[in-house]
């Protein structure tokens, strides 16, 4: 049994010796700062958005299909906190993430609140439409997702578009 156990450790140590020893690698790997990161992480999960709603118009669904999908998959709050304050928290968290986002609470009771924010994202569509989806079609998935989210915990999203500027209103109806 010491035989065995003395031979299974040579052969394992030989091995490990190979596996460090063709462990080099020519590619050094840099530390990644994190604004980089962000930007990157938000510009994906924008360009994944316009994959999902390009594979929805190509199977005939709509933008409107695509954000209900979507919208039963997840929430905006946490169960425990469905106020309008956890849903103000969340829409700054995402809007906050764009390196040019900008995002300013108006008004707020408990019942009500009103913000406005930039269209940050709008710049991935300088050149035309991406993966063939248009700005138009990615706002109305964006907003029509918060519509489908808060409507889920009895608040009503509305937005408005005015130049480059999103106003929206957030009320309690139960």
């Amino acid at each position: 049994m010491k035989t065995l156990f003395s031979t299974t450790l040579i052969v394992l140590l030989l091995l490990c010796a190979n596996v460090i020893q063709g462990q080099t690698t020519q590619t050094q790997l840099p530390n990644i700062p994190n604004e980089f990161k962000l930007n990157y992480a938000t510009w994906r999960t924008d360009y994944y958005i316009c994959t999902g709603i390009a594979f929805a118009k190509s199977i005939g669904m709509t933008v409107n299909d695509f954000a209900a999908f979507v919208g039963s998959k997840h929430s905006i709050t946490s169960p425990n906190d469905t106020s309008i304050s956890a849903v103000i928290n969340t829409l700054n968290i995402a809007f906050s993430c764009y390196q040019k986002g900008k995002i300013e609470l108006l008004t707020e009771t408990n019942l009500t609140a009103t913000m406005k924010w930039n269209r940050p994202y709008s710049e991935m569509f300088v050149d035309g439409p991406v993966l063939g989806v248009s700005l138009e079609e990615i706002e109305s998935f964006l907003y029509g997702h918060i519509a489908i989210l808060t409507k889920r915990i009895g608040i009503d999203f509305k937005y408005n578009i005015k130049g480059d500027t999103i106003f929206c209103t957030l009320n309690r109806y139960r």
